[in-house]
């Protein structure tokens, strides 16, 4: 077999993407791109992609990829609980229950209930230059999106994940559970999805006091049968998508004692409790202190800390009016 020349081969990717691009509504974007790409590249890297440009070209089913270069994300919001996405339209009858962000660049998440007709969750993920290029998948798995080649897969088994890069700045996943015609129905919502910019992850909780080795790493609002419920997480500073090291929480549901009995604690100047590190009706709860504060609903904070330092982060907490007038509602 004849070695194919550095340009040769080149040419064959460009051809190949230039065939994808006018599969697209407008594949000027594209075209643009690929003609601004550098000429010049290693051979091994060139044969590699070579490789899978072919097996695309040819429909074989396999998990290999072409890459195009997608430009590091610049002109994202600088405060990471605003929202820069929704559905523009969802099918009758579904509304959001609940939103979660984490700091830049972790994803945020929201999440729409239709009853018996499924779920759909929208997660957000800001590109950067760690992410690498783009990705295009084999041919039956892609979708065009406003012109920009994405994919969609089966995950978890009875879900499907559709994936697209709706502008330079950040990677949506739109996941459907139990929505009849998944493929259809995930391509008309990426279709209609537009920038909203003002909705924000925003409850009723702020981390006052923190030991020095933690930071605020995460805000979670669910709609919980007792009404909305503010969540903060946090985790040792500079890992913010680790998991949760001391999680603070505001809502109607008194925290679960397990095998273990209450000890009396005075928190916030009220009479709460203290629990310790205990097996709850589905796995190991951390030790936890807790008291009931105006409005009848519950402030808890646990962790894999002791008692004082929960108390003292308990004792810091501040609430403060938060948003919850989305719950339950279309995208507007």
């Amino acid at each position: 077999m004849t070695r194919l020349s550095d340009e040769h081969t080149e040419d064959l990717i460009r051809e190949s993407l230039e065939h994808l691009a006018t599969r697209a509504p407008d594949g000027a974007e594209i075209r643009e791109a690929l003609a601004q790409r550098p000429r010049s590249r290693p051979k091994m890297a060139l044969a590699l992609v070579a490789a899978a440009v072919a097996i695309i070209a040819l429909g074989v089913p396999l998990g290999l990829r072409a890459y195009t270069t997608v430009t590091p994300a610049s002109p994202r919001d600088a405060d990471w609980s605003v929202l820069p996405y929704k559905p523009g339209w969802l099918p009758d009858g579904f509304t959001e229950m609940s939103r979660s962000a984490k700091p830049y660049p972790a994803p945020q998440t929201r999440m729409w209930n239709g009853g018996e007709a499924g779920q759909v969750k929208l997660t957000t993920t800001p590109l950067d230059e760690r992410r690498g290029p783009w990705t295009i998948a084999p041919a039956p798995n892609q979708i065009i999106v406003h012109g920009r080649v994405g994919m969609v897969s089966e995950v978890y088994g009875d879900a499907t994940m559709l994936t697209w890069s709706p502008d330079d700045a950040y990677v949506l996943n739109l996941t459907l559970y139990g929505v009849r015609d998944p493929r259809g129905v995930g391509q008309r919502i990426a279709d209609e999805m537009v920038r909203d910019g003002r909705a924000r992850v925003s409850g009723e909780l702020r981390f006052g006091r923190l030991p020095a080795d933690l930071a605020l790493s995460g805000v979670n609002l669910p709609m919980a049968v007792d009404g909305g419920r503010t969540e903060l997480e946090a985790t040792r500073t500079g890992q913010p998508t680790a998991p949760a090291v001391v999680t603070a929480r505001l809502g109607g549901e008194r925290p679960e004692a397990g095998d273990a009995a209450p000890v009396p604690l005075k928190i916030r100047g009220l009479d709460g409790f203290a629990l310790p590190a205990r097996n709850g009706r589905l796995e190991r709860l951390d030790e936890t202190v807790a008291v009931q504060v105006e409005g009848g609903r519950w402030l808890t904070v646990s962790g894999k800390r002791d008692r004082a330092t929960l108390l003292d982060i308990a004792e810091g907490l501040q609430i403060v009016p938060g948003d919850y007038s989305w719950f339950g509602k279309p995208p507007e």
